[in-house]
Parts: C-alpha cells; sequence; structure tokens
C-alpha cells in the first residue's frame, strides 16, 4: 500500500514509513521493459498516483513519451517530460534528470543505478530485462536499496 506525504516531509527527506522497492524481472525480450513501464504507470495512475519515469537519457526520454501515447489504444495516460507548462497538473513526468521529480509519489527507474533522490517517493519500480549486463546492474540496485533499510520485493514477470 502507497502512504502519501505532505510536500513538506518531501522536501526535507523524512519519511515516516519505510521506502517499498519492487523489482520486476522481465524473462522476455530485453525490449520489453519500455511497454512495461507504461503498464506501471497506468496502474499507478488508475490508483490516483503521481509518478515520475526517470530515463538512463534524452532518447529514451523521448521513446517513452510517444509509447505512452500509443501503447494502449484503449487507455489514456496524461503525461508530460518535465519542464512542461503542464508539468505541475500532469500526474506523469518523464526525465533523465531529477528535476522537479520531487511532486510524484511513485518512481519507475529505468536508469542502471540508483537514483540519488529516491528517497523522495514512496515507492520505488525497477525494471530488469533479460540482458545479463542489465541483469548483473540490478542485483547491484538490490544490494544497495536494501542495504539502505528499504523494503524490496521481487517479482517474476514471464511473458
Amino acid at each position: 500500500m502507497l502512504v502519501k506525504h505532505d510536500l513538506t516531509k518531501k522536501l526535507t527527506g523524512t519519511k515516516q514509513t519505510m521506502i517499498q522497492v519492487d523489482f520486476y524481472v522481465l524473462n522476455g525480450r530485453s525490449t520489453e521493459t519500455e511497454r512495461f513501464a507504461c503498464q506501471l504507470a497506468e496502474k499507478a495512475f488508475k490508483k490516483g498516483h503521481k509518478i515520475h519515469i526517470h530515463t538512463a537519457d534524452n532518447n529514451q526520454t523521448e521513446r517513452m513519451d510517444k509509447l505512452l501515447w500509443t501503447y494502449n489504444d484503449l487507455s489514456f495516460l496524461p503525461h508530460v517530460t518535465m519542464n512542461h507548462e503542464l508539468q505541475a497538473e500532469t500526474p506523469i513526468h518523464i526525465s533523465h534528470t531529477q528535476d522537479n521529480a520531487l511532486i510524484s509519489d511513485v518512481l519507475i527507474n529505468l536508469r542502471s543505478e540508483v537514483p540519488v533522490f529516491y528517497r523522495q517517493f514512496d515507492r520505488v519500480a525497477e525494471l530488469v530485462s533479460a540482458n545479463a549486463q542489465q541483469r548483473e546492474s540490478a542485483r547491484n540496485r538490490y544490494r544497495e536499496y536494501k542495504q539502505q533499510g528499504c523494503a524490496v520485493t521481487s517479482h517474476e514477470i514471464n511473458r
């Protein structure tokens, strides 16, 4: 269950609950991570959460922007890239920087390292592809989150 905190607590970095980190291990094609990120964003959006999708670079930010428009013909996911004029009222943000990540409560991390600002979120989703190098990177992130005292759970996703 996600617990919402007020903005003051997010700005000061204090938390009343342990951060939940979920690793989603995708056993299908390594290209499915971005589509799965869309599914997670949709699920969190439908539950009323604000989502920050943290991408690896500008190219991935642009791909995610396009994919969120097209991945499901039956749903609409309101989203913007960071620093957009409608950012404050849009529930899904996409960026490869940490600018303004504070206004969200769910972080979907598509990078190969733990974001330095992850503690500002109630929940973190880490997506792990079938690629051996990415799996090793995910193991390192898993250990780092555990060492930081996060509640870490792993989910096998077979496709």
